[in-house]
């Protein structure tokens, strides 16, 4: 319905799931190298882990998908 590109491979890390459309590709742990400790820092904060709470923010706008990506992700000053 979606036409949607099936993943090849989906690994998870701390709850956190990623998908990697190259088969060949290094498993998440090798490609995350030392960025997994930064991972950890925000995913380990308490015993019982991440807790996703409440509802998701969203927002239907009538402009580009760049307008939002060039807006608001990244640096804010």
């Amino acid at each position: 319905q979606w036409n949607l590109t099936p993943v090849p491979r989906l690994e998870s890390y701390n709850g956190l799931v990623f998908g990697c459309l190259d088969d060949a590709a290094p498993t998440l742990v090798e490609y995350l190298g030392d960025m997994a400790w930064y991972i950890d820092l925000f995913t380990k904060r308490s015993a019982g882990g991440l807790e996703v709470r409440g509802e998701p923010q969203r927002w239907v706008i009538d402009a580009n998908w760049k307008l939002g990506a060039d807006n608001f992700v990244g640096d804010t000053y």
